[in-house]
């Protein structure tokens, strides 16, 4: 299952080609802009110029590659690579922490799930986040090295802003047997973290070991929603000011941001409940890899497979439609499969998943701005759960052994 779960990703690649997501031209245009200055990102002679400092480890890749390879196709051929290294280590970790049917029956839903294909035509930061965070985890799990373990899940942090999430889920479930093992985890995280944060250091002045977008992101969407309700200050004149480096905007956009909720504390937390449905309401990012005319439609790459669109749509659909249907009707089984488990909950099978889940949910609703792409680095935990339901209604599906 994991070799032809690889191969059709490298298919995939090459068939539908790169995907041209509003972010990873972003990506793109950051790492060429510190290449042509000679720089590494964040490159020091923009660190006024930049609105926000986006993902430091994910930009850096690419420019990297740029710098080898004048292309980055060959960092597209790796990310197919480490998805389907990604599908291995997550069928050895829940066999772990579960048992053998368990853990076929999630690798078995994980390689069937069509949202799990095309993720390697882009250069987002999901993947590589998923993959250094797996395997952190393994290490951490099959008790080989829990420091280690905690220095692969500080570069995932690296790549995206959420590994403090993991580091905190796989610390709950340590702690009830091996404490030493999440003191050690800990250790690695705090000790890369550090390392990253000073080499950054050492070419830009500022220490930056992961992204600042998330004040900037809240302030923006927040004062995006609230036009009956005064700001002393607009977020996005922040952006503009040359007299700020990253750093200090994002200081800025925290302080306009928790001033404004201390202000309007209702419209605030009117809004999470609107963030939950927005986080969870659909799976159809990865969807648009297989688009037949995605390189024309960057700015608006979303609308064919947009949920709006697919109810207007109804009943006459593109196959790439139909295809997005059928991915949400299975997105939909997993969650609901997923909270069907609860019933049968375990501390040793449970306690993970669920907390990586919650704490994530609950940081995308307090400090997030609410959008589906969000909770795909949530997906194997769901599936781990919808797994665990599942198997113990498959009888047939294979031994508990």
């Amino acid at each position: 299952m994991i070799g032809g779960f690889t191969i059709l990703q490298i298919i995939i690649l090459f068939v539908f080609g790169y995907t041209p997501y509003p972010d990873s031209e972003s990506y793109l245009f950051l790492a060429n802009q510190a290449l042509q200055a000679k720089e590494v990102f964040p490159a020091k002679s923009f660190l006024n110029d930049y609105p926000f400092l986006w993902n430091i480890g994910a930009i850096t890749v690419v420019e990297l590659f740029l710098w080898l390879f004048h292309s980055i196709t060959p960092l597209l051929l790796i990310y197919s690579f480490m998805k389907g290294a990604t599908a291995w280590l997550f069928y050895d970790i829940v066999k772990h922490i579960t048992n053998h049917k368990t853990a076929l029956l999630a690798l078995s839903i994980y390689v069937l799930y069509p949202a799990n294909y095309g993720e390697s035509t882009s250069i987002l930061s999901e993947l590589p986040f998923m993959f250094f965070s797996m395997i952190g985890i393994w290490c951490i799990v099959r008790n080989r090295h829990a420091f280690m373990g905690g220095i692969l899940i500080a570069i995932a942090n690296w790549f995206r802003p959420m590994g403090i999430v993991y580091l905190i889920g796989i610390v709950i479930l340590l702690l009830f047997k091996e404490r030493k093992k999440a003191i050690s985890t800990i250790a690695g995280y705090v000790v890369a973290i550090c390392m990253i944060g000073f080499i950054t250091m050492s070419y830009t002045g500022l220490f930056l070991y992961q992204s600042k977008t998330g004040w900037r992101n809240l302030a923006v969407k927040q004062y995006d929603n609230s036009d009956t309700i005064t700001w002393k200050t607009n977020p996005y004149s922040i952006a503009a000011r040359k007299d700020l480096n990253v750093s200090q905007k994002d200081d800025a956009y925290r302080s306009v941001f928790i001033n404004w909720v201390l202000e309007h504390p209702i419209e605030y937390v009117k809004r999470i409940p609107e963030k939950l449905v927005r986080t969870y309401i659909s799976d159809n990012v990865n969807m648009c890899a297989f688009l037949s005319e995605k390189m024309q439609q960057k700015e608006h790459l979303y609308d064919e497979i947009s949920l709006p669109t697919l109810f207007n749509s109804f009943p006459h659909y593109s196959i790439i439609q139909w295809f997005t249907i059928g991915n949400l009707c299975i997105y939909y089984f997993i969650l609901l499969s997923a909270i069907c488990s609860i019933k049968y909950y375990k501390r040793n099978t449970h306690i993970f998943p669920l907390s990586i889940i919650i704490i994530c949910t609950f940081l995308l609703l307090f400090f997030g701005h609410g959008e589906s792409r969000f909770h795909i680095i949530l997906m194997p935990w769901f599936i781990i759960l919808a797994a665990i339901f599942l198997s113990d209604k498959l009888l047939f599906f294979g031994s508990e052994t």
